[in-house]
């Protein structure tokens, strides 16, 4: 199960730390932020860009998420508080279901490999979006992202995740 903890936007590592240094280890809980990869153009030439799903949220996946609530509880609001709201949450499990099918153990989300068809139908082959194309809603080319719209943390949210078209001799795609 996974527990959110909303943080202020930049200090997602800096709040990691103090979180893992905080949890006793017998609570087994794993503390990450999400990162995506994703491909844009630089001066003509593709590269590889990481960049926060969630910029402002950190994760921490656990089988005790009431102990680490508890602990989380105890910290002086400062270190670890956006606002005097509630900042410690639980994700639904078909939510932590979904994203750790998308990323790795550390938390970071690769990029899928693409390939369209003869009928323009786009094929996922590999990486995160592979068994998901029925999710993708729209598939932008030119800035080679792939959008889905999911339900996270009791709201829709639309994810922007990075694709790789193969290469393929019979098309040109910019």
């Amino acid at each position: 199960m996974w527990c959110v903890v909303h943080v202020r936007d930049g200090r997602e590592e800096h709040a990691e730390d103090f979180v893992a240094g905080l949890l006793p280890e017998n609570l087994n809980a794993r503390c990450f932020h999400l990162i995506r990869s994703r491909r844009k153009k630089y001066e003509g030439q593709w590269q590889t860009v990481y960049e926060d799903l969630f910029p402002g949220y950190v994760f921490i996946d656990t089988d005790q998420p009431e102990k680490v609530y508890k602990e989380l509880k105890k910290t002086p609001k400062p270190k670890l508080l956006f606002s005097d709201d509630e900042y410690v949450s639980t994700l639904e499990k078909h939510e932590s279901d979904f994203m750790e099918r998308l990323a790795d153990r550390r938390g970071r989300i690769g990029i899928s490999k693409v390939r369209i068809g003869t009928d323009g139908k786009i094929h996922y082959l590999s990486g995160p979006l592979s068994g998901m194309g029925n999710m993708v809603r729209r598939v932008n080319l030119h800035k080679r992202i792939a959008e889905i719209e999911t339900e996270m943390m009791g709201r829709k949210r639309l994810l922007y995740l990075g694709i790789e078209i193969e290469a393929d001799d019979r098309r040109n795609v910019c």
